[in-house]
């Protein structure tokens, strides 16, 4: 603590009036001014009456005093206080400067236990334990990645956010439209007083950051010790050192998966592909019988590495299972398998965090690594030349058009659409009508009129004559699967060089 803090928490309670202010040092003691005073001290705060002194001081001190010094050394801090609250003032600063003295040794030996190398549990019970209350430490991409366990969380929606392992969508919405959290946004103050509706205690929430990034928050759920100035002076240094010691823990209990990692990077540059597989070979790595590659990147350039970092650590949240990669712009993971509800959190994740989304097809062999890897990033490219982002993208819907994007025959890729389409292209600029689109909505919709009349808002009447029509102007045989095949092929490809 230092004189101006000191003095801005006296103030709240008692009336005190500025005299000379200058940079003070930090405080470690408080004492009770008599005349015999002599040795002074840099980093003491006197108290009393001044005039008293029989020796005056030969170095800038701190001072509290009843009465108007005549002179100070340059670079003293006084302040006058009245002489009715002498005593009052006296042992309130005291409290104040010994609550914060506690908070500096509480910190000290949270930091003594990280540098022993004691694990991410360990040290988080133990700062609960000083603070007197519950601890949850949550990274930016709102993933529970420690709490303590001696105080019982009782609140119910961070139960079940600790019982998931990470906040729900739900939950972050609530949290972004809360009104003390909209302030705190404006200010940027470190830390934040947020109860939300629900909520049983208030949370005190203190913003962790590393280079200018947010990258976590340490959570303090106010149940069994009220909030006071030690708990928002050292919750954002605390929860810096606990992010610290989570990482180092997750460094070394990560060794096998960066091992994975690493091998997933070499298969994906071209120099060490073949170095690679003999690797597996000789060290007997083991991959998963089926597999799937997922990849992700942002829709608009990110050169936040704490943001990549996040958003692979929900990837692996996602797949518990796989094996993370990131490649140039790329973040990917390497699964055994796709379910339905990890598809849904995709697409939540991809709307939420602003990517797209690619997904391969599976495969069994590890060699084929790369070529699945560069399908579900052609998922994302091919998706965005036809305006599409924000999504999951599976590389079945695109193949296709990676097909044709990588075609480099000599043959115009326009030589191999159905003349019929040209027909129906010219009978409908000549005459105002939408055949082309009716024939093609027709295919899609495996022949069904009553699913093309509802997909095109026409009546089926009017459907069965424009299905007529095209019969009538291209002679085209539509219970053929060949020429169904065809003419799908051939509007793809118009689809495609019309982009």
């Amino acid at each position: 603590m230092h004189y101006q803090e000191l003095i801005a928490a006296l103030q709240e309670k008692y009336e005190l009036q500025a005299g000379m202010t200058s940079n003070s040092p930090a405080i470690m003691d408080i004492r009770l001014l008599d005349r015999n005073e002599h040795h002074w001290k840099e980093h003491v705060v006197y108290v009393g009456s001044f005039a008293q002194v029989k020796t005056p001081p030969d170095r800038p001190i701190m001072l509290l005093s009843v009465d108007k010094p005549l002179t100070l050394p340059e670079g003293s801090n006084y302040t006058h206080i009245r002489n009715e609250d002498l005593y009052d003032v006296f042992n309130k600063a005291k409290d104040l400067i010994f609550e914060d003295l506690r908070g500096d040794g509480i910190f000290f030996e949270l930091a003594q236990m990280a540098l022993n190398g004691k694990s991410i549990a360990c040290v988080i019970n133990t700062a609960a334990k000083l603070f007197g209350n519950a601890l949850i430490l949550v990274d930016s991409s709102q993933k529970v990645l420690a709490h303590s366990t001696i105080y019982e969380i009782v609140d119910p929606l961070w139960a079940q956010n600790i019982e998931r392992g990470y906040c729900s969508y739900e939950f972050v919405q609530k949290v972004r439209s809360n009104s003390q959290m909209k302030e705190w946004s404006k200010q940027g103050s470190e830390t934040q007083l947020i109860t939300l509706p629900g909520d049983l205690q208030p949370k005190l929430v203190a913003r962790i950051t590393q280079e200018g990034h947010v990258v976590g928050a340490l959570v303090m759920v106010e149940h069994h010790t009220s909030t006071g100035r030690s708990h928002l002076r050292l919750l954002p240094l605390v929860g810096r050192l606990l992010f610290d010691v989570f990482n180092r823990d997750s460094a070394s209990e990560g060794a096998h998966g960066s091992f994975y990692s690493t091998i997933l990077f070499s298969l994906l540059n071209e120099a060490e592909i073949s170095n690679t597989l003999e690797q597996i070979t000789m060290l007997k790595v083991n991959f998963p019988e089926e597999m799937r590659v997922v990849v992700a990147r942002f829709v608009r350039h990110m050169e936040n590495r704490y943001l990549k970092h996040t958003f692979s650590m929900e990837l692996e949240r996602i797949f518990p299972k796989g094996y993370s990669v990131r490649y140039k712009s790329y973040i990917g993971i390497l699964v055994p398998s796709i379910s339905e509800e990890q598809t849904g959190e995709l697409t939540k994740l991809a709307q939420y965090e602003d990517v797209s989304i690619g997904l391969s097809w599976s495969f069994s062999d590890i060699v084929e690594f790369k070529r699945h890897f560069n399908q579900a990033v052609a998922s994302i490219k091919q998706a965005q030349r036809f305006g599409q982002t924000n999504q999951v993208f599976d590389y079945s819907e695109f193949h296709y058009y990676d097909l044709l994007y990588n075609y480099t025959g000599k043959t115009p890729l326009e030589h191999y659409c159905h003349p019929a389409l040209k027909v129906l292209r010219e009978y409908d600029k000549a005459n105002n009508t939408e055949l082309y689109v009716t024939l093609r909505t027709y295919l899609e919709h495996k022949n069904n009129l009553r699913a093309t009349a509802e997909a095109l808002f026409v009546h089926r009447n009017t459907l069965i004559y424009r299905i007529n029509r095209i019969n009538q102007l291209t002679s085209l045989n539509l219970n053929s699967v060949n020429v169904v095949y065809s003419l799908m092929d051939s509007f793809r490809i118009e689809t495609f060089l019309n982009q």
